[in-house]
C-alpha cells in the first residue's frame, strides 16, 4: 500500500510540474537580465536543419534527433558584448541534467554538433559562440569581448540556460556538467575557478587552458621544423623516429604492445637514428635530429633558460606534422596576429616568434583573461564539485605536460586529501589530442556523472581499443601518478591482467 501511495504521490507531483511548464514558443517572451530571446521554437523529430546545411553522416545525425525545444538568445552583460547562445531541451526523456558545451580553437560560433550529441544523451544542452563571430580580429579593439571569450560567455550561457530550463520544465536541472577538450577547457576550468556554483562536475582533456603559453609550444615546433630547409622532417622520417622510440622504450613497462605506458621513463635521444653517411630513408640527417631534439625539449627562453611550456613526449612522433607541417596551426597563427602582435598581416615565415620578448607580449594583463590556470579550486571542491582530467601522453597538438603541471598546482593549493576527494587525472598511453587514442573507446562523461550523482570516485577507467568495429584490447587507465602494470600472466590485451600501481 505504501508503495502504491508513493507512486500516486509521484504522479501527482509530476503532473503538477507538467501543468506549470511553459510551452516552448511561449519562452520567447521570457524576461532575462541583460539578454534578449530572439527565437523559441519546437523542433519535430528529424526536422532540424542546421544553418548552411549538412552532408553525409552529419546530416544523418541531425535527422535522428528526437523532438526538442530550441531557444536562441543574445546576452549583453556589457555595452560591447554580443554573446549568441542556444539552449536545446528534449521534449521527452530529459535526464534532469544540464550540460554546457564549449568550442574548438578560439570559438566564434555555436557548436551545434556538440549540442546535438548532448541532446541525444538526454541532457538539456547550452552553448555559445564565446561572444564573437568568425576569427579573432575582434581582439584588436574590443577588450570586453576578450573578457567574454575568456570566461564571461560561459557563465552567461549557464545562468541563462538554467532559467530557461526552469521555465520550460517547471524545475531547474538537478546536476550540471561540462565535458570539454582543447579550446573548450578554457570555459570549463574558468567556470570552476570563477563561478564554483555553476557546475557540479567538469571533465576536460587536451588541456588548452594555458593559452598564452601553449601557443609558444606550437610555434616552437613549427620553427624547429623550419629553421632551415634541411630541418624539415617528412612523414616517412617521422615513422623512422617513432619506430626507434618504440624499440628503445616500448618494453619498459614489461609489455611490448606498441604503447609507452609512462614516457617520462623513456630517455630517448634521436641521435640514435642519425645518418652515419649520406642521407637515406632509414635515418635522419643532422639538421633533422637537431629539430627533433628541440621538439622533445619544448620552448625555452633563450636568455634565461626558463621553460615556457612542455615539449612533446616520446611516442607522439607520428602526429608531428600537424604542428610542423608547411604552415603553422591556424588557431595559433590567429592568436599571434590578433592578441600578441596585434597585426593582422603577421606571418611566421617573415617574422619568427621571439621566445623571450614575445612571451612578455602574450602575458600582458589584458590577455591573461584567456587563461584558466588559477589552481585555487577550494570553493568548487567545498560545495561538492568534481574535476576529472584526461590527457594523452602522445598529444601532439597541445603537449600534455601542461595538464600535469595544472593538476599538481591544484593539489598543492587544495591539499592532498581535498584533491583526492574531488579530482582525478588519467594519462592515456598512446593518447593523442581530444580522443584520438590508440586505446580509444571510453566515455569521458560517465566517470564524472557517476562521481557527482552516486559518489562513486573513478579509481580506474577501462579503455577499449576498437579495430574494424570490434574490440581488440582493453586496458585500465590509472589515476596519476599510478600506471597500469602487467601482473605477469594472461593476455596483455585484457585489462583484468593489469593493476594500477605507483611507478
Amino acid at each position: 500500500m505504501r508503495n502504491a501511495l508513493s507512486v500516486a504521490a509521484a504522479l501527482v507531483i509530476f503532473s503538477q510540474a507538467l501543468a506549470f511548464a511553459a510551452p516552448c514558443e511561449s519562452l520567447a517572451s521570457l524576461s532575462l537580465p541583460d539578454a534578449t530571446i530572439t527565437s523559441a521554437e519546437s523542433v519535430d523529430a528529424g526536422a532540424f536543419a542546421p544553418p548552411g546545411g549538412a552532408q553525409g553522416r552529419q546530416a544523418a545525425v541531425f535527422k535522428s534527433l528526437a523532438a526538442f525545444c530550441r531557444v536562441a538568445l543574445t546576452a549583453k552583460p556589457t555595452s560591447d558584448s554580443d554573446i549568441r547562445i542556444e539552449v536545446w531541451m528534449p521534449a521527452t526523456g530529459w535526464n534532469n541534467n544540464l550540460r554546457g558545451v564549449g568550442n574548438v580553437g578560439l570559438g566564434g560560433s555555436v557548436d551545434i554538433n556538440a549540442l546535438a550529441a548532448t541532446l541525444r544523451m538526454g541532457y538539456a544542452a547550452v552553448g555559445s559562440d564565446t561572444g564573437h563571430q568568425g576569427d579573432s580580429s575582434y581582439a584588436l579593439n574590443h577588450p570586453e569581448k576578450v573578457i567574454d571569450f575568456g570566461y564571461r560567455a560561459a557563465h552567461e550561457m549557464t545562468v541563462k540556460a538554467k532559467a530557461i530550463i526552469a521555465a520550460f520544465y517547471g524545475n531547474g536541472p538537478k546536476f550540471s556538467f561540462m565535458e570539454e577538450c582543447g579550446g573548450g577547457t578554457i570555459p570549463a576550468l574558468g567556470e570552476a575557478q570563477r563561478y564554483p556554483a555553476d557546475y557540479d562536475g567538469i571533465a576536460i582533456s587536451g588541456f588548452g587552458a594555458y593559452k598564452t603559453h601553449h601557443i609558444f609550444s606550437q610555434l616552437w615546433i613549427w620553427q624547429a621544423a623550419h629553421e632551415t630547409e634541411a630541418s624539415y622532417i617528412p612523414k616517412e622520417k617521422l615513422a623512422v623516429l617513432h619506430n626507434a622510440v618504440l624499440k628503445q622504450c616500448d618494453a619498459l613497462d614489461g609489455v611490448t604492445d606498441g604503447l609507452i605506458e609512462d614516457p617520462t621513463r623513456c630517455k630517448f635521444d634521436p641521435g640514435v637514428v642519425e645518418c652515419k653517411g649520406a642521407d637515406g630513408p632509414e635515418c635522419l640527417t643532422a639538421p633533422q635530429v637537431a629539430a627533433a631534439r628541440k621538439i622533445y625539449a619544448g620552448p625555452k627562453n633563450p636568455r634565461t633558460g626558463k621553460q615556457i611550456y612542455s615539449g612533446l613526449y616520446p611516442g607522439s612522433e607520428l602526429g608531428w606534422l600537424q604542428l610542423g607541417g608547411p604552415q603553422p596551426l591556424p588557431f595559433a597563427a590567429d592568436y599571434y596576429k590578433f592578441f600578441v602582435y596585434r597585426d593582422p598581416n603577421w606571418d611566421a615565415k617573415t617574422r619568427p616568434v621571439n621566445f623571450d620578448a614575445d612571451v612578455a607580449l602574450a602575458d600582458k594583463p589584458e590577455n591573461l583573461v584567456v587563461n584558466a590556470v588559477n589552481p585555487d579550486l577550494r570553493k568548487f571542491f567545498a560545495r561538492g564539485g568534481k574535476l576529472v582530467i584526461y590527457e594523452g601522453w602522445a598529444d601532439y597538438t597541445i603537449p600534455p605536460g601542461g595538464a600535469i603541471d595544472y593538476y599538481k598546482s591544484v593539489e598543492a593549493k587544495a591539499g592532498a586529501k581535498s584533491s583526492k576527494d574531488s579530482m582525478r587525472l588519467f594519462m592515456v598511453p598512446g593518447g593523442a589530442h581530444c580522443g584520438q587514442e590508440r586505446t580509444d573507446e571510453f566515455n569521458r562523461l560517465t566517470a564524472i556523472e557517476q562521481w557527482v550523482e552516486n559518489g562513486k570516485a573513478p579509481d580506474q577507467i577501462i579503455a577499449t581499443r576498437v579495430a574494424e568495429g570490434k574490440p581488440t584490447r582493453t586496458r585500465p587507465l590509472c589515476p596519476y601518478p599510478q600506471v597500469a602494470a602487467y601482473k605477469g600472466s594472461g593476455s596483455t590485451d585484457d585489462a583484468a591482467n593489469f593493476a594500477c600501481k605507483m611507478p
